[in-house]
């Protein structure tokens, strides 16, 4: 397996925003600059002005154009620095284990690099043969893998950790939420062997099935390739120029 997930991030400490791009054209841009947003007012970082991030992005998806890209906008001690390359996309289901390390999060969390306690979850899921990890709390509830955030179909229905439950909150779960349908509820560890379908939630994959957990197989089934298919529907993609 591929360190594809890894790009080296600016010298110190920050924020950070990555973004797929199609075309030159860069997916919910005005999500993730809400949330870059309200993670510097938390952390109090200075946040470049609107037209001067807008500027550098455009200028380097000019420099370095890409049929499907990953722009990453990175904002702290070594100022403003963006960067855009080549993004492979994912065509195969997810293989994920159980992480053996608690979540002791509480509340929200921001993306903000450097992000090694999130790569060592995945680098440790990739020695053991999986592409990464499910995480849970201290009170055996879901949060999120080391770099994606989680949708389970159960019971008929496509649910999601909430928030308090120690977790990044991601702008392809706020689009699962608000135009898929998707329930927020805490999902103890007990009901994963339940869950029908899996699905992981980031920006640049969107919405990646999940094919097998541990020992444990999922089958392709609609509500997967739906859940799929609706995800990808919705996502918006905009001009910065």
């Amino acid at each position: 397996m591929s360190n594809h997930y890894r790009r080296p991030f600016p010298e110190g400490t920050g924020i950070f925003e990555t973004l797929r791009t199609e075309n030159g054209l860069v997916a919910e841009f005005g999500r993730h600059m809400r949330r870059a947003l309200s993670a510097a007012r938390a952390l109090g970082i200075a946040m470049p002005a609107e037209d001067e991030i807008r500027a550098e992005v455009l200028t380097t998806l000019t420099a370095n154009p890409q049929e499907i890209g990953r722009l990453r906008v990175c904002i702290g001690g070594a100022g403003l620095v963006v960067t855009h390359d080549r993004y492979e996309e994912i065509t195969e289901g997810g293989y994920l284990t159980f992480s053996p390390h608690t979540s002791k999060v509480k509340g929200e969390q921001y993306k903000q690099y450097p992000y090694e306690s999130h790569y060592e979850i995945v680098d440790e899921a990739r020695a053991h043969g999986f592409d990464d990890a499910i995480i849970f709390n201290s009170q055996n509830n879901v949060t999120e893998t080391g770099i994606s955030n989680l949708a389970l179909f159960l019971k008929g229905r496509w649910v999601t950790p909430p928030i308090t439950a120690g977790i990044l909150p991601g702008v392809m779960r706020a689009i699962a939420i608000e135009c898929c349908g998707v329930e927020v509820r805490n999902i103890h560890i007990s009901e994963v062997p339940e869950a029908t379908a899996i699905a992981l939630l980031s920006s640049l994959k969107i919405a990646q099935p999940v094919v097998q957990i541990g020992e444990l197989r999922l089958p392709t089934t609609p509500e997967i390739d739906e859940f799929v298919s609706q995800m990808r529907a919705q996502v918006q993609y905009f001009s910065v120029g």
